[in-house]
C-alpha cells in the first residue's frame, strides 16, 4: 500500500511539474492561427529568426502535412524563435517648439512631422507646445508643454504585429492609447524617476513632477500595473495612484468625475468669452485645454485655474473641441468633460470711445467715436431705442471713419449703439459691446422779473419743474467779478436789499436733477432806488428866490 501511495504521489508531482512548465512554456509563446494558403516553410520564414528552424517548428506542432496545414490549425511558436528586429517611432504632429537630441551625439533638430526616432532619441518640448508620436503597433502617445523623454527601447517581432515600445519619462505629463496587445511579445512601458507603469492596451496618463520626485498615474481605460520600491499595483479604469521616489505606490483612488459644462453659445462670437462649469468637490484646480481635433493629439492651448471657469483664448475662426478636468490634493487629474464649441469672433469690433457710457447729451447731437480696428476696412453702426436692437433707428452699413455725428435723432430719450467690423474679404464679425447715451433738452433760459418795496428788491421768474434748482448772481460789475450774492436755491424767487446809488446786476440759471447747470439767462440791470431828498434841495433854492 505503501509503495502504491509513493507511485501516486511522483505521479502527481510529475504531472503538476508538467502542467507548471507547460504553462510557462505557453507563457513565452506565441500562438498563430493558420489561413487558407499557409505552408510551414513561407511562415518559418517570414516569422522566425532562421527558417532552420523549419523542422524543430513541425516537431513541436506534431504537424503532419507541412505544405497544406488546415485552416485554423493553431501553431504554438516560442518568443525566443520568433524574429526581433529594431523599429522606429514617428513623429505624427508637432503644436509649437520641439527637439530631437539623437542617441548618436549628432546636433539636436527641430521635430517635424514624420521625422524618425531611433533607440535611445530624446525629445524635448518648449512652453505652449506639444508632440504626438505614433509607434509601429498604431500606439499613440502625446507630449506636452515642457516635457522631456527618452525611447529606452523601440523593437518588433518581425511581421507577428507585436510591438516592444518603453519609454522614459524624465519631466513633464504625457497622454497614451496603447493599442491592444497581440501577442506575448507585446509590450508597452513607461518609466519615470519614481515608478514603472507597464500595459498590454489602455488609454492613461503619466506625469513627473516635483524635480522627478513624484509620479502620477490615471487611468482612463483598461488597466495599468504600476511599480515603484519593488512593490506593484494594479490600478483599474477610473483611479489614479502616485508614486514618490523610493516608497511603493499608493493605494488607487477614485478619480474625480468629469465636470458638468454651462450652456455654450453656438458659435460664440463674444472675443474671450468665459467658459464655465460646475465646481467638483475635491477639486484644487482644474485643467482646460483646446484642441482642434476630438482625439486632442496636439493643444492649441491649455490652463490652470482655481475657479471652475475660465477665459477662452483669442483663436482663429472655427470649429474647436474643449476639454475640463478637475485636479485634487495629490494632484491627480480627473476625467475629462468635453464639448465642442465653435469661435466666430473676428473679424474684431472696434472699442467705443465717445460718448462715455450713460452719459447724458443736452440739446445736441451725440458725437460717436470709436477706435480703428486692424482687422476692419469698414464699419456697420446700429443705433437703436431699445437694448435689443430690435427698434433700430440708425443703422450705417458701410463706414469708413471712427466717427459719426447722430443728426438723426433730436427727441430726448435714451439711444442705444453698437459697431460691427468688416473685413477687407467681405467677412462680418460680432457686434461689439453695445453702449448708450441719454439725450435731454437744454434748459430754458430764466428771465426774471424784479419787484420792489420800501426796502427790498424781490427777483422771481418761471419754475423749472420737480427737483430743479436754481443758480442766482447778483454782482456789482457786469462781468460778474464782483459778487454781492452767488447762491443755490430751490424756490423760483430771491429778495435782496435794496442799495441807493449802486448799479447791480442779476442773472439766473437752472440746475437740473442730475446736476446739469443750463445757461443763464438775460443778465438784468438792477438800478438803484431813487433818493428820497433829491428833490429837497432844488425845493429849498426855488423858495429862497421866492423870499427874496
Amino acid at each position: 500500500m505503501s509503495k502504491l501511495k509513493h507511485r501516486l504521489m511522483r505521479s502527481f508531482l510529475l504531472l503538476t511539474s508538467i502542467c507548471l512548465l507547460s504553462g510557462a512554456a505557453v507563457a513565452d509563446e506565441w500562438i498563430y492561427s493558420v489561413v487558407d494558403g499557409d505552408n510551414l516553410w513561407d511562415f518559418s520564414q517570414k516569422y522566425l529568426d532562421s527558417p532552420l528552424r523549419y523542422e524543430k517548428l513541425r516537431r513541436l506542432n506534431n504537424v503532419q502535412f507541412p505544405k497544406r496545414m488546415k485552416p485554423g490549425t493553431r501553431l504554438r511558436v516560442p518568443m525566443a524563435w520568433i524574429r526581433n528586429n529594431p523599429v522606429p517611432a514617428k513623429i505624427e504632429a508637432v503644436q509649437g517648439q520641439a527637439n530631437i537630441i539623437r542617441a548618436d551625439g549628432s546636433p539636436p533638430v527641430a521635430a517635424t512631422p514624420g521625422t524618425l526616432l531611433q533607440l535611445g532619441d530624446t525629445i524635448k518640448t518648449g512652453a505652449d507646445s506639444t508632440v504626438a508620436v505614433k509607434f509601429a503597433d498604431s500606439t499613440l502617445l502625446t507630449l506636452y508643454s515642457n516635457g522631456e523623454m527618452r525611447f529606452n527601447h523601440l523593437s518588433a517581432h518581425g511581421e507577428t504585429g507585436m510591438v516592444d515600445s518603453r519609454l522614459h519619462l524624465i519631466d513633464g505629463r504625457l497622454d497614451t492609447k496603447v493599442t491592444p496587445a497581440v501577442g506575448p511579445g507585446s509590450r508597452f512601458e513607461i518609466e519615470t524617476p519614481s515608478a514603472i507603469s507597464a500595459v498590454r492596451g489602455t488609454v492613461y496618463r503619466a506625469a513627473v513632477t516635483d524635480g522627478g520626485g513624484i509620479s502620477n498615474v490615471e487611468v482612463l481605460e483598461g488597466k495599468v500595473q504600476v511599480s515603484g520600491s519593488s512593490k506593484r499595483r494594479l490600478v483599474p479604469s477610473g483611479f489614479g495612484t502616485q508614486v514618490a521616489a523610493g516608497k511603493p505606490p499608493i493605494k488607487p483612488r477614485k478619480l474625480l468625475a468629469a465636470p458638468a459644462f454651462d450652456d455654450i453659445p453656438q458659435p460664440i462670437r463674444q472675443l474671450q468669452w468665459t467658459l464655465g462649469w460646475g465646481a467638483l468637490p475635491g477639486a484644487k484646480t482644474y485643467r482646460m485645454e483646446i484642441s482642434a481635433t476630438r482625439d486632442f493629439k496636439l493643444l492649441l492651448w491649455e490652463q490652470k485655474s482655481q475657479y471652475a471657469k475660465s477665459a477662452l483664448p483669442d483663436l482663429p475662426d472655427g470649429s474647436y473641441f474643449v476639454r475640463v478636468r478637475g485636479i485634487d490634493d495629490l494632484g491627480l487629474e480627473g476625467q475629462d468633460a468635453v464639448a465642442p464649441i465653435v469661435l466666430d469672433a473676428h473679424p474684431q469690433p472696434p472699442v467705443a470711445l465717445n460718448p462715455p457710457d450713460g452719459r447724458v447729451l443736452r440739446g445736441k447731437p451725440a458725437e460717436l467715436q470709436w477706435t480703428a480696428s486692424e482687422e476692419a476696412a469698414r464699419y456697420v453702426l446700429e443705433i437703436a431705442s431699445d437694448a435689443a436692437f430690435s427698434n433700430l433707428l440708425v443703422e450705417q452699413k458701410d463706414l469708413d471713419t471712427t466717427r459719426y455725428t447722430v443728426d438723426e435723432i433730436t427727441e430726448p430719450g435714451t439711444y442705444h449703439w453698437r459697431l460691427t467690423s468688416i473685413a477687407a474679404d467681405g467677412e462680418i464679425g460680432p457686434p461689439g459691446a453695445a453702449r448708450k447715451w441719454e439725450l435731454k433738452p437744454e434748459p430754458e433760459k430764466v428771465e426774471p422779473a424784479l419787484e420792489a418795496d420800501e426796502d427790498s428788491l424781490t427777483a422771481s421768474w418761471n419754475d423749472a419743474g420737480p427737483g430743479r434748482r436754481y443758480h442766482v448772481q447778483l454782482a456789482y460789475d457786469r462781468s460778474f467779478k464782483e459778487m454781492e450774492i452767488d447762491r443755490v436755491t430751490e424756490e423760483p424767487k430771491i429778495a435782496f436789499e435794496q442799495i441807493g446809488g449802486q448799479v447791480r446786476y442779476l442773472r439766473v440759471r437752472v440746475i437740473e436733477p442730475d446736476g446739469y447747470q443750463g445757461p443763464w439767462g438775460t443778465v438784468q440791470r438792477v438800478d438803484p432806488a431813487p433818493d428820497p431828498t433829491a428833490w429837497l434841495i432844488p425845493a429849498l433854492g426855488v423858495l429862497g428866490l421866492i423870499l427874496l
